[in-house]
């Protein structure tokens, strides 16, 4: 994808099976069926995950989540996904090696996005400053009791960059913004370059079709109210403006015009 002077390449870690009903808890089985290629015959979606490599004119390279990583325990039952940890040989294939990613932004502090954060305990992007919404840091790092999200996110310690408010400027083309509800820190990531723009929404939707329907309850938001205001906000400011909108967990990676 094209956005004025900055290419962004979807990083794909894998794919797995989510029960409809898990997802969107009030949405009928109904819906789904009436909607070509979504649930397969036992009710499931197939989720993608991973993330997404910014490269501007300087070749600063910033990459947007970061996947289930290794052996990511994701999936309801425990079992591992049948697709899963491709996101470094993605940005192999893009000639990224990982010490030549700058920025390394989260969306959020869920799993399925800090998978390759680390590895081995190290950070995975050796050179790269990672920045996380202070909120989700005391959420997910400072208060929590599960250690999973602490354990994956503590060897960064040194290239944290924690930020707080509404918004944060990186770039000249890259602003963060806070969007709230999902997680307490969930931010939306807006690229502009040269009149041309594009949202990397997070998990303000998890899928396409959810686009059309902000009111959707998903059951992996941390603020069932706060979440769908934001979304029903987003969705305004994003039709408005007429900004394409993509998620690491659309399908085949494609943005989505909202009309």
């Amino acid at each position: 994808m094209r956005v004025g002077d900055i290419t962004v390449y979807p990083l794909l870690d894998g794919v797995m099976p989510v029960p409809a009903a898990l997802l969107y808890p009030d949405v009928a089985a109904t819906t789904w069926q009436r909607l070509a290629g979504t649930a397969d015959k036992g009710g499931s979606l197939r989720i993608p995950f991973g993330g997404f490599l910014a490269v501007d004119d300087q070749d600063r390279r910033v990459v947007f989540d970061l996947g289930g990583g290794p052996a990511p325990q994701l999936l309801p039952d425990a079992d591992l996904p049948p697709v899963r940890e491709l996101l470094p040989g993605c940005l192999a294939e893009l000639g990224c090696a990982p010490d030549a990613v700058t920025d390394v932004v989260f969306s959020h502090l869920h799993l399925d996005h800090i998978g390759w954060a680390t590895t081995d305990d190290r950070p995975t992007f050796p050179g790269a400053r990672h920045h996380i919404h202070a909120l989700d840091w005391q959420h997910f790092v400072v208060e929590s009791a599960d250690a999973s999200v602490r354990n994956k996110i503590s060897p960064l310690h040194e290239s944290v960059q924690l930020w707080d408010g509404d918004d944060n400027s990186l770039y000249d083309w890259l602003r963060l913004v806070h969007a709230p509800g999902h997680t307490p820190g969930a931010s939306i990531a807006l690229i502009e370059s040269r009149g041309q723009r594009l949202a990397l929404i997070g998990d303000l939707f998890h899928h396409p079709a959810a686009v059309d329907h902000p009111h959707w309850r998903c059951s992996f938001d941390w603020n069932e109210m706060a979440a769908a205001s934001t979304r029903h906000k987003w969705a305004d400011i994003l039709r408005k403006t007429r900004t394409p909108l993509i998620g690491p967990h659309f399908l085949d990676f494609k943005p989505v015009t909202i009309s």
